[in-house]
């Protein structure tokens, strides 16, 4: 579990922006996602936790907030796994911080972040964000 320091822990609810990895746009752009696969993402980056990135829903949750059938939203969140948008944890699913982060985490707060996505992934990471030079790196 990622430790921040408490100058850095805020209350979601006055949390206004979400730092976006510009190339991920490119890689959102070159995957095959469909229109419940963006629908999912982006209601999971939604509901994300500013503290550890974890959006603390379930599928049938997000099935009915989106008003879609639970199997379109299995299929899509099994994509978005496989192309390590989010990982599946407990209670929820984390939004990868190399690609998506909210809050006003510190570069240090980021990389724990980064550290604790990996731990959860069950292959070699395809994404990660080089802090110093702000340059994604996608490994496929």
């Amino acid at each position: 579990m990622i430790k921040l320091s408490r100058k850095y822990r805020t209350n979601r609810s006055k949390v206004y922006w979400g730092a976006i990895v510009l190339d991920w746009f490119e890689e959102l752009n070159k995957r095959d996602l469909n229109r419940t696969d963006y629908r999912t993402m982006f209601y999971i980056c939604s509901r994300m936790d500013v503290h550890n990135n974890t959006a603390y829903v379930k599928q049938i949750q997000i099935a009915k907030e989106l008003r879609t059938d639970k199997g379109n939203v299995s299929k899509a969140i099994k994509n978005l796994i496989k192309l390590q948008f989010i990982v599946k944890v407990e209670n929820g699913f984390m939004v990868n911080p190399h690609l998506f982060y909210v809050g006003k985490a510190r570069a240090v707060d980021r990389y724990y972040l980064r550290e604790d996505f990996n731990e959860h992934l069950k292959e070699k990471e395809i994404y990660q964000m080089d802090e110093e030079s702000g340059v994604l790196i996608v490994q496929e």
